[in-house]
C-alpha cells in the first residue's frame, strides 16, 4: 500500500489558520499571486499536505501519511508549473506557531 496518496482538490477550511512550514508566492504582473504551501498539521492523520491559493480560494492539491518529500515534490512541481508559464516564484520558509488556546 503506498503512503502518498493524491487527494481530489477540495475547498480548504476557512476556520483553519495553519501557518505553511514552507511556502511559494508566485507573480505575474496582471494577475493575481499564486501561494502553494506545504503543512505538516499538528496531531493530523496526515503527515503533509500542500495547497494552492489563487484569488483568495484554497485548495489542498496531495497530502501524504509517511513522506514529508512527497509533498515537497509535488509542491515543486506546481511551481514549475507556474514559471513556465512566467510566473517568478519565491520560496519562503516559516516557523510553525503554536496555536492560541
Amino acid at each position: 500500500m503506498p503512503d502518498a496518496l493524491a487527494e481530489p482538490p477540495s475547498d480548504a477550511s476557512p476556520a483553519s489558520r495553519e501557518i505553511a512550514q514552507e511556502q511559494f508566492t508566485c507573480s505575474l504582473p496582471g494577475t493575481s499571486d499564486r501561494r502553494i504551501g506545504i503543512y505538516r498539521p499538528p496531531g493530523g492523520r496526515q503527515r503533509c499536505r500542500v495547497d494552492y491559493t489563487r484569488d483568495g480560494k484554497t485548495r489542498s492539491l496531495w497530502s501524504a501519511g509517511h513522506d514529508y518529500a512527497y509533498c515537497v515534490r509535488k509542491a515543486l512541481e506546481v511551481v514549475r508549473l507556474l514559471e513556465q508559464a512566467n510566473f517568478k516564484c519565491r520560496p519562503q520558509t516559516r516557523e510553525a506557531v503554536p496555536p492560541i488556546p
